[in-house]
């Protein structure tokens, strides 16, 4: 009798695995079928090159994205939880979560990328404050310097991202530790001030997001750890602070054939370039894609922040945004709330397009790293 009973577990076991597994690959054709659609599609392609912020709490509260969405321009949304006085803006409590991005996806014709602020500490969109728990800082984490426990910390945050529909988080910081700095020490963000440590602890909690379906997005290239001013203020000179060492985490997640996100930040390097990093080909192109070889997917920093606004027009920034290399462009719109802008971005680099100042195959080259990431994690 014992025998048997063992094996109708065994085989009810079996035929859960087979009709789970059957599901998934079920699921991974129609996300190939889906960005199929796209590849012959310049307008669709543009579209993916961009993630936006959105207003309100559901869809019907900001139109404008919503026709974006619909029409197929846009590859992505991120969600906030405040925006200037209004709290909660997008993210209110996990029911209007989650009804909130089925809602996302099912308007778009595409699979988007859902992502998230969730490093942790004071960069959390999800808190006690939105029926969550707290989460530790970075910092924090690195104290205790116990990779296992940083690994265990982060695989709570990604559960908590996946149970929403959350598919990307902006973290985790890769920057050095160093408490001078006003957007990254001050606030915790960083794991340790060694290169090493960082590297330790970033990619546990990487290994974390991407074992719960999160895709990881390593943060600040080439490196905000000793910056002593705040790109999201203005402009911001690393030249005399930075080291290579700040290199380090983001060669090693390489070795390790990181398949997440790289975000780039405004930084100024005046031996790498004479613009920002986010906007630069030495940055981006010659460094990170050339002499360092990551063939994913690079995003920029928000580009409404003041170290772009305050000295490049929206078409410049966005010209040189994509010739120097980024594949997505990030516009959070929540510093100043313009329904407008999403249709302005895509119909910059559209322009851009039709006056020969970007090409079809430059479009078509961050397009199939974009779809290599979407079908490899939606």
């Amino acid at each position: 009798m014992k025998r048997y009973f063992t094996a109708i577990f065994f085989i009810i076991m079996a035929f859960f695995y087979t009709t789970q597994s059957f599901a998934s690959t079920q699921a991974h054709q129609q996300t190939e079928q889906q960005l199929q659609k796209i590849d012959s599609n310049l307008q669709a392609m543009i579209g993916q090159m961009l993630m936006f912020g959105m207003r309100g709490q559901s869809l019907n509260e900001d139109i404008e994205i919503q026709k974006m969405l619909a029409a197929g321009k846009v590859g992505g949304i991120i969600l906030f939880y405040t925006h200037g006085n209004i709290v909660p803006y997008n993210l209110a409590n996990k029911t209007q979560i989650i009804n909130l991005i089925n809602e996302l996806q099912k308007t778009s014709p595409y699979p988007l990328f859902i992502g998230v602020d969730q490093e942790g500490g004071k960069v959390q969109r999800l808190s006690s404050k939105n029926g969550f728990k707290n989460y530790p800082t970075a910092y924090s984490l690195g104290k205790i310097d116990n990779e296992e426990h940083t690994f265990q910390a982060a695989k709570e945050i990604a559960a908590a991202l996946s149970e929403c529909g959350f598919n990307l988080n902006f973290a985790p910081c890769v920057d050095l530790h160093n408490p001078n700095s006003p957007a990254i020490g001050a606030k915790e963000r960083a794991f340790h001030a060694t290169a090493l440590k960082t590297f330790q602890h970033a990619y546990a909690y990487a290994k974390a997001m991407r074992k719960n379906g999160i895709i990881p997005a390593i943060k600040h290239f080439p490196g905000h750890g000793n910056a002593i001013n705040d790109t999201h203020e203005g402009f911001t000179d690393i030249t005399a602070a930075w080291q290579d060492k700040e290199l380090l985490p983001y060669a090693e997640f390489i070795k390790k054939k990181y398949d997440g996100m790289i975000m780039v930040a405004h930084v100024y390097h005046k031996k790498l370039d004479t613009a920002p990093a986010s906007l630069s080909y030495n940055c981006i192109t010659k460094l990170l894609r050339q002499k360092m070889k990551f063939n994913g997917v690079v995003i920029t920093d928000d580009m409404q922040m003041g170290a772009i606004v305050r000295h490049y027009s929206l078409k410049e920034s966005i010209y040189k945004a994509i010739t120097a290399g980024n594949d997505i462009l990030l516009f959070s719109n929540n510093f100043k709330y313009d329904p407008k802008l999403p249709e302005q971005v895509y119909n910059c680099i559209a322009e851009l397009v039709s006056e020969g100042k970007i090409s079809k195959d430059r479009i078509n080259e961050s397009w199939q790293r974009i779809r290599k990431l979407k079908l490899t994690y939606l």
